[in-house]
């Protein structure tokens, strides 16, 4: 599968969830929580309950009608490349991205009208990418079978070498 399948496979997944999507906006307590789980995925993203964990934040995401993530699969195509589940921990740092940028967006508010390809985008996915590094990094730290891999090596070369913002402004 192609990365922007994959990505529409899960855009697919989510839209069917959609449909759940409540009216009541996002209350200050539950931003406080997907803050902290957040950067708790960060830190344990297999740890023993980063599956609810995430699949809270997840869930919570989507039905949030204030808070909009946006999906760009060009900013984690080395997660993506290939076929399905090559990297063994893809679903986490996917996860991790929109968890990162929701957590930019709850930290930088947008204006009501901001138009899409607005000069915060760039810091959108990278809040996004930053924070799967930074779960990378922790999987990878964890000792986990199958976690290092190469093209994230590549995308950690760059963010400590200072050339992470010309990947992402290329991406």
């Amino acid at each position: 599968m192609r990365p922007r399948v994959i990505v529409a496979v899960f855009v697919f997944l989510a839209a069917g969830l959609w449909a759940q999507t409540r009216d009541n906006p996002s209350t200050p307590e539950e931003r406080a929580r997907a803050l902290q789980v957040t950067r708790k995925l960060e830190q344990q993203p297999l740890g023993q309950q980063a599956t609810q964990e995430r699949s809270w934040l997840t869930k919570w995401i989507i039905e949030i009608p204030d808070i909009s993530v946006p999906v760009c699969d060009e900013v984690l195509k080395p997660v993506l490349q290939g076929e399905v589940g090559q990297y063994r921990y893809s679903k986490e740092l996917v996860a991790q991205d929109m968890a990162g940028e929701m957590a930019y967006l709850i930290q930088h508010p947008q204006p009501k009208n901001a138009d899409e390809g607005n000069e915060d985008d760039y810091n959108i996915n990278k809040a996004g990418l930053d924070s799967a590094l930074n779960a990378y990094e922790s999987i990878v730290k964890s000792g986990a079978k199958g976690a290092k891999w190469g093209p994230l090596e590549e995308l950690l070369k760059k963010r400590k070498t200072g050339q992470l913002d010309d990947y992402l402004k290329a991406a």
